[in-house]
């Protein structure tokens, strides 16, 4: 009980941080999801893993996606989330300009 299984859905080699594969020659992106023992997927992660499978030393796998009682969390990046508070912005204004005109 309380353990949680890692499924690996994702893995690219050629990672868009070189520094990363400068300090750690061979390592690769990975994104995973851990599931319960229902099978139930928990939340996705992302982390950097050596050649021998262990996570880049002093590392701990990044969360990007949490499921709890069937609902899924994610926390916004900082652009991503200026970018879609002004289309909501735009799309705001653009109504209030339809309902005066």
């Amino acid at each position: 009980m309380g353990e949680f299984t890692e499924v690996i859905i994702a893995i690219h080699p050629n990672t868009a941080y070189p520094e990363v594969l400068e300090r750690h020659p061979g390592s690769e992106s990975v994104t995973a999801h851990y599931r319960d023992q229902d099978g139930n997927t928990v939340c996705e992660v992302h982390y950097f893993r050596m050649p021998d499978g262990s996570v880049i030393p002093g590392k701990r796998p990044d969360p990007k996606l949490l499921f709890e009682d069937g609902a899924m969390y994610h926390k916004e990046k900082g652009k991503a989330r200026r970018k879609r508070l002004a289309a909501e912005a735009a799309a705001s204004q653009q109504g209030e300009d339809d309902v005066v005109s």
